[in-house]
């Protein structure tokens, strides 16, 4: 995983979009209507047929399963990874940015509960309303304790930036238990993962490729492909 981080940055630059990840799923509910069913959670699926949790059955030439390692797991078998990484997300406004170039700051000295801070607002500049710049800042797991994990986060930005930072009003937190599939040695020696799972059955995800949105979407190309020329 550290050779593929350290290539993609070699190689190009991150990018976020200009509306938001959200502008990454707009794209599927711009398809025409009636292609996308909301509320209609898959209980199993088959060559050829996915059945719904209602008992109703889905007929199609392909099945493609598009989800997370765990949903994907209880869909296909556990010989797809159950385990994901967990994260909290902190969002700070901040009057000025404590950084001046679009990086992505990791913590070097192993201290503390962040992992890394970016401000997206000086990438995107619509994540902000212009006036301030957006601090996000990511920690590993999901803490027992969201009012003190809040306080350890303030505390460590105070020393990273100084007192500035304690000005900064906390915005919003998330925590997100499955944020990514866990990848732990070996499990890149294999980079990418077959996505036809049995005739008729496709399966894509990061836990085909990577563990990142870059490895979902990719796997979703080679899925597309797969079926594409198998239907031929």
């Amino acid at each position: 995983m550290l050779n593929f981080v350290f290539r993609m940055f070699s190689l190009g630059n991150a990018c976020l979009p200009a509306e938001g990840m959200q502008a990454i799923p707009r794209q599927l509910a711009a398809l025409p209507p009636n292609s996308i069913r909301l509320r209609a959670r898959v209980a199993r699926v088959g060559p050829g047929a996915a059945t719904l949790s209602t008992g109703e059955e889905l007929i199609a030439n392909s099945v493609v399963v598009a989800v997370e390692g765990r949903a994907a797991a209880e869909l296909l078998g556990d010989t797809i990874s159950l385990t994901g990484q967990s994260t909290t997300c902190f969002y700070f406004p901040a009057s000025l940015s404590p950084i001046t170039q679009p990086l992505l700051v990791l913590n070097g000295d192993g201290r503390g509960p962040i992992n890394n801070l970016c401000v997206p607002t000086i990438a995107a500049p619509s994540y902000g309303p212009g006036d301030k710049s957006l601090v996000s800042v990511t920690v590993l797991g999901t803490g027992n304790d969201p009012d003190r994990l809040l306080s350890e986060v303030r505390a460590q930005l105070g020393e990273w930036f100084g007192t500035v930072a304690h000005d900064w009003r906390h915005l919003r937190t998330y925590s997100i238990p499955y944020a990514l599939t866990a990848q732990s040695p070996p499990a890149l020696n294999v980079p990418e993962r077959p996505v036809r799972w049995q005739s008729g059955i496709y399966v894509c995800g990061d836990h085909r490729d990577n563990a990142s949105i870059q490895g979902a979407m990719v796997s979703g190309r080679r899925a597309a492909e797969a079926v594409l020329k198998d239907l031929k």
